[in-house]
């Protein structure tokens, strides 16, 4: 089985791209939405989560901007809560690979933020980043309404430039212009696997 990894900082339209290769029948393992689980209400990351930032949890829930907060505040807190849910994500996505395999899937995709940063791309056949400008970036970000753009440079300050990723990859997808030049390329990379070109 071959491995695609995609990866692409907060806001560049990674989750767009993964859902066109969802919609074509390709497994897709979503890092970001394991991540929410493990934090979710009774999630099986709270209990360390309180034991090394108390008062982060309440009433069996993560409390997500004082978290924000403390990580804006100090960025080891950010390698703190890593080594805590990283761990947990890498089971399910070890899980992921073998029940892939076991199905006989030819491709399946890793949408993993940290891909290169946690040299999770030794596993993958390919990788890919999508980028869009900073801008449009920001724009996508404050849309969501849910973190600030302080908040949001901590997260992206963590990790490799976006420049600097796109140097790293096989294939680079640009989701600056629209919706259907995103689909586009995305469509052209689907082909080339479906030919086994890729």
């Amino acid at each position: 089985m071959k491995i695609l990894g995609v990866t692409g900082s907060m806001g560049m339209g990674k989750s767009t791209v993964c859902a066109l290769f969802q919609q074509y029948g390709f497994p897709v393992f979503d890092a970001d939405r394991v991540v929410h689980q493990i934090q979710a209400p009774h999630g099986k990351g709270l209990k360390k989560i309180e034991q090394t930032f108390p008062g982060a949890v309440k009433n069996n829930a993560l409390d997500r901007n004082y978290l924000r907060h403390l990580i804006v505040q100090d960025r080891n807190n950010l390698k703190k809560i890593e080594q805590i849910i990283l761990p947990m994500v890498a089971q399910e996505r070890d899980k992921f690979i073998r029940l892939a395999q076991a199905r006989g899937i030819k491709w399946c995709i890793l949408d993993v933020p940290l891909l290169f940063e946690k040299k999770i791309n030794l596993l993958c056949t390919k990788t890919l980043v999508v980028a869009a400008p900073v801008n449009i970036q920001k724009i996508r970000i404050l849309k969501r309404n849910k973190i600030t753009w302080e908040q949001a440079r901590a997260f992206i300050d963590a990790q490799i430039p976006s420049r600097t990723k796109c140097k790293m990859a096989n294939i680079v997808i640009q989701t600056g212009l629209s919706k259907a030049h995103t689909f586009f390329q995305v469509k052209k990379i689907i082909r080339l696997m479906q030919a086994g070109q890729l």
